[in-house]
């Protein structure tokens, strides 16, 4: 089993290794599959088959019971996807294993060159079977009516078409290798998406009384060190040396902060953290590494973390969630932190990464 930041770092290698394939095929936010395991009922030759009231049968009390959070991402639509270079669509790829006679298409076909985006002519309404595909693969193509970007900015999307990959797809995912990825593709008609950034996905029942409102210190882009006294409790709390901080949002009501945290090197033990303060609590999201002077947690990215970007912030009943983008040289990392126990964890069943190549 692999820790959070173990299990990061190996999705890093493997993004950077799949530069060797002619087309690099790996999907984006995971489609989960719920599998019931049934216990069979071995009899023996000699004994007489019990009738079915012998047979025990599951309990409502003997299913595992899920908790608020549990229950709240089982109901909640997200997925990820990012942004063409006008900025009019969103594209969620996803690459169809287990399906022999998924369609690539070839570019220099005389279909493939009709009009600007060519994938359009597969039009949902008029495919069954590309509307059973969605029903296989469990992607609600109606779920989603949101996207949310950099510092919780949100704009309505809705579903266009079912996209094909083409002949040309190189793997990356980008804008300029857009129209050939496959996946899932949704307008923004007002074109207001940035291009080639990523977005979370939603509708916007779950926010409407939970976002928090954040906004960066200064510009995007720009990130200053936390304050001295907010540096010098952390160090005091964790009892760890601070190396530097970098400020990566703040709540526009309240005094709430998002940072970024690098303590000093211990031998070879390297540790960051992602935490938010506000008056009333203080969550850390910690991710120790064994030292790597080329990729302690990102390939290629030295002993640097790599680059955060918050998306959203949120308050539920069961506490506060925070999404995050986390780049590096290779490619790109959804991080989703949600409030358990006075510390940030994981949700490790919904990933999304994005390759771009160093």
């Amino acid at each position: 089993m692999f820790s959070d930041c173990k299990r990061v770092k190996y999705i890093s290698i493997l993004l950077t290794a799949f530069m060797a394939l002619t087309i690099v095929a790996f999907s984006g936010c995971d489609i989960l599959n719920n599998r019931v395991l049934q216990e069979g009922v071995f009899i023996d030759e000699d004994e007489e088959e019990p009738t079915p009231a012998a047979v025990a049968t599951p309990t409502e009390s003997e299913e595992p019971e899920q908790n608020a959070w549990e229950l709240r991402f089982k109901t909640w639509p997200i997925a990820f996807g990012f942004a063409n270079d006008e900025g009019s669509r969103l594209i969620h790829v996803f690459y169809d294993y287990s399906d022999p006679d998924a369609v690539v298409v070839d570019e220099t076909s005389p279909e493939a060159n009709e009009g600007e985006h060519p994938a359009e002519a597969v039009e949902v309404e008029n495919d069954d079977d590309i509307k059973n595909y969605y029903e296989e693969t469990g992607f609600d193509t109606d779920a989603f009516s949101l996207a949310v970007g950099l510092y919780g900015e949100i704009w309505p999307i809705s579903f266009a078409f079912w996209q094909e990959e083409r002949a040309a797809n190189n793997g990356r995912d980008n804008a300029y290798n857009f129209t050939n990825l496959p996946g899932f593709v949704y307008a923004q008609k007002q074109w207001k998406l940035t291009k080639n950034r990523t977005y979370l996905m939603t509708d916007m029942g779950p926010l409407l009384d939970s976002i928090i409102a954040i906004s960066p210190v200064g510009w995007v882009g720009n990130t200053p060190d936390l304050a001295d006294e907010t540096i010098e409790s952390i160090e005091q709390h964790r009892e760890r040396g601070i190396e530097w901080t970098k400020t990566l949002g703040v709540t526009m009501v309240g005094e709430g902060l998002i940072g970024l945290v690098l303590f000093e090197r211990q031998g070879n033990d390297m540790l960051f953290s992602i935490v938010y303060m506000d008056e009333e609590k203080t969550l850390f999201w910690d991710c120790p590494a064994e030292y790597d002077e080329t990729s302690t947690w990102r390939v290629d990215a030295g002993e640097e973390p790599g680059d955060f970007m918050p998306l959203l912030l949120a308050r539920f009943d069961e506490g506060l969630m925070l999404v995050l983008t986390w780049s590096a040289p290779e490619g790109e990392i959804i991080l989703i932190l949600y409030e358990e126990d006075g510390a940030f964890v994981q949700r490790e069943d919904i990933q999304y990464s994005r390759y771009w190549g160093s």
